[in-house]
């Protein structure tokens, strides 16, 4: 009854989020659309963005190969694709631990340990938040008005990855616990770990690079020609929206900080921020959604087959 009631609470805030975003968006309506009506979209440039953002998936994948590899267990690179972004599916459910409980779920289907998939799911998501972090300390260096802020933030990340192997199987253990699924955290080498950082750490800087290219399509020179302020601020709310499970997908929260970094750091103007954080929500939407779709029904149809 109790986790019913959470599961209602969370829905019900996310429809609370909808609803505040689309009345926000209809009150700014006439400001909105006289600029939408001056844009000149850059096509190439939106295609840019999104072959950065696919690659940087594919980084997230074989970092997921490599680390599931400490249990022992391999996947084909399609297989794995499938399982990654059908399971990717489950984040837009309030929650957040839907799409790891249907990755260990989906791996078991495909012969592979459920709990070697959702135990390396858990550290590439842990070290991805790390990562993040980091990127975010970076690349904002210039964004943080106190020095000191700034080193003890750095050193912070550099002591969370060093203590890792230490805290990494406590972590799994609770979030097991909270999917349901008692996952066994063998030894990790520390090589392992470095190489996850990187990897995660590359794909936010892709990410990062994707949103700039795609506000450069929207709003042209309208946008500050810096890169590393807007990669910034792109993986901060990124970062804050995935953290906040009762929000799917980071739905509102993600839009919102984006909107307040890009004016707060003069990135560009409110009008601009506003259409450059709604519409990219929907583009990434679709980067995301579309190749979980293709990949559900890829396993659907091998599934039959296989049953046939």
């Amino acid at each position: 009854m109790r986790r019913r009631l959470i599961q209602i609470l969370q829905w019900v805030f996310a429809a609370a989020v909808v609803i505040f975003v689309a009345v926000e968006v209809s009150r700014q309506w006439k400001l909105y659309s006289g600029r939408l009506r001056t844009l000149d979209i850059d096509w190439w440039d939106v295609g840019l963005a999104s072959l950065c953002v696919l690659v940087s998936y594919a980084i997230l994948i074989e970092t997921w190969r490599r680390v599931l590899a400490v249990w022992d267990t391999t996947l084909a690179w399609g297989t794995a694709a499938r399982i990654w972004f059908a399971s990717s599916l489950g984040k837009y459910i309030p929650g957040n631990v839907w799409a790891i409980a249907a990755l260990g779920m989906m791996a078991k289907q495909q012969g592979a340990s459920g709990v070697a998939a959702t135990g390396s799911s858990i550290i590439v998501n842990v070290l991805n938040l790390a990562a993040g972090l980091a990127v975010v300390l970076l690349c904002g260096a210039k964004l943080v008005p106190n020095i000191a802020v700034f080193a003890a933030g750095t050193v912070l990340v550099l002591a969370a990855v060093a203590i890792a192997p230490i805290v990494l199987p406590r972590i799994v253990a609770w979030i097991g616990k909270v999917t349901g699924k008692q996952v066994k955290l063998p030894q990790i080498p520390t090589a392992t770990i470095w190489m996850s950082v990187l990897g995660t750490t590359a794909a936010w800087l892709l990410y990062g690079l994707a949103f700039r290219l795609y506000a450069i399509a929207l709003v042209g020179d309208a946008a500050r020609p810096v890169v590393l302020p807007y990669i910034a601020v792109y993986t901060g709310a990124y970062i804050v929206g995935f953290i906040t499970p009762i929000a799917p997908g980071g739905l509102g929260v993600r839009e919102a900080l984006l909107i307040k970094g890009l004016t707060l750091f003069g990135l560009m103007s409110g009008s601009d921020a506003a259409i450059v954080a709604l519409t990219s929500r929907l583009w990434l939407t679709v980067l995301e959604v579309a190749p979980g779709l293709v990949a559900l029904a890829a396993t659907h149809a091998r599934t039959r087959t296989r049953h046939a």
